[in-house]
């Protein structure tokens, strides 16, 4: 059973290439991104994570790509994880993302790290919570609730899973 569970958003993809973004394998990162994949990376490294999933968008697996070398692990693609398609709704997005995390509660899986996108962190956040999570204080780019290569950082506790926002690129946040 999940103990522990790290959202990360793809570090600051390159919008101005003109590929589209929520088609495959959408814009790779800009050189910044790549810095906020490295910062993430280092923030990651002594959190004891098992496993590392992601988004198979160019944005995504070059974030975990380079997360996994830091930590030591290989990422794992897979479709789950996806940007939201063309016409996809977000009660769509939520049931696959809420299918996800019950898989891996079937597991003897007790800390893995999601490499995804801005809605469906919004989705894990609000699934782990039955809605409760104010995520009033927290918006950024294109409306996120995750800035690019930030990290939800949530912990099971016998009431339900606990959540901060643990690392944002280049400010302080909890150690």
């Amino acid at each position: 059973m999940l103990t522990e569970l790290f959202l990360i958003r793809h570090a600051e993809p390159d919008r101005a290439t003109g590929l589209p973004y929520a088609v495959l394998p959408g814009p790779p990162l800009t050189l910044r991104g790549e810095e906020e994949a490295v910062q993430a990376g280092h923030w990651l490294r002594e959190r004891g994570i098992e496993r590392l999933l992601s988004s198979p968008f160019t944005r995504a697996s070059v974030t975990a790509t380079t997360i996994g070398q830091l930590i030591g692990l290989e990422p794992t693609l897979i479709e789950t994880l996806r940007e939201v398609a063309p016409g996809e709704t977000h009660p769509e997005v939520r049931a696959r993302i809420a299918g996800l995390i019950d898989q891996l509660d079937d597991t003897s899986l007790q800390r893995v790290a999601l490499v995804t996108h801005g809605s469906c962190i919004l989705a894990a956040l609000q699934h782990t919570t039955n809605d409760r999570i104010d995520l009033s204080g927290h918006r950024y780019d294109y409306g996120n609730h995750t800035p690019t290569a930030g990290i939800w950082h949530g912990v099971r506790t016998e009431h339900g899973w606990r959540w901060s926002l643990a690392f944002y690129p280049g400010r302080a946040t909890e150690s």
